[in-house]
């Protein structure tokens, strides 16, 4: 895993802040995901789909669920500084990958293939006359399932670089914080220890006595 690694955040920013945004982004993302998804879990009590269109709808709601709390867990971490914390967020965020991208496929080949997802389209409507649920049913390419497909896109691409950002956080290879630390040490390390009265027996710019 050492071939994705980064010294900053997009070039200019510390890591320890890129890993807290891209936390925050994967929870705006992974939010509204989650919600659409459990919402057509509910809807499918009354508009049954197939076994694999039933797998889907739950694989991704699970998949939105856990990156939305994986993502809480690294955005506190990264506030806090716990860089032991955010590596362990940061292989949370690999393994998590593979939900995501099961996710991805099971919903764009269901997108593609609308008879594998419902092959009996009137069965679920249900006499239903919203225009949401006979989209629903017929799983086929319409806005709500590219909205979908759109953000677990956007979710796989934030968490590929929330991974790098925060296993290199992790492993103190942040440029900001070793420059930091370097001047910080710099300064104090030879002046910090003498009491400025000892530098200075007397007052610099002080008046003569005559």
């Amino acid at each position: 895993m050492a071939f994705f690694r980064c010294r900053a955040f997009l070039g200019c920013m510390s890591l320890k802040t890129g890993v807290w945004l891209l936390a925050l982004l994967a929870m705006m993302v992974s939010g509204p995901g989650a919600a659409g998804s459990w919402l057509e879990v509910v809807w499918m009590k009354d508009h049954p789909l197939t076994l694999y269109g039933k797998l889907t709808i739950i694989i991704q709601a699970a998949a939105f669920s856990s990156l939305f709390l994986i993502s809480i867990l690294g955005f506190i971490a990264a506030l806090q500084g716990a860089r032991g914390a955010v590596y362990i967020y940061s292989k949370f965020i690999f393994i998590h990958g593979a939900l995501i991208l099961l996710s991805l496929g099971l919903t764009l080949f269901g997108t593609l293939t609308p008879e594998k997802s419902n092959p009996d389209v009137e069965k679920c409507v249900n006499g239903s006359t919203s225009t949401v649920i006979v989209e629903f049913c017929k799983q086929r390419l319409s806005i709500a399932h590219i909205l979908s497909i759109a953000l677990i896109g956007a979710a796989l691409a934030i968490q590929f670089y929330a991974w790098i950002v925060a296993s290199s956080y992790g492993e103190d290879l942040d440029t900001t914080s070793a420059v930091d630390k370097y001047f910080r040490s710099e300064t104090y390390s030879d002046h910090e220890a003498r009491p400025l009265s000892a530098a200075y027996p007397e007052a610099p710019f002080a008046r003569v006595r005559r």
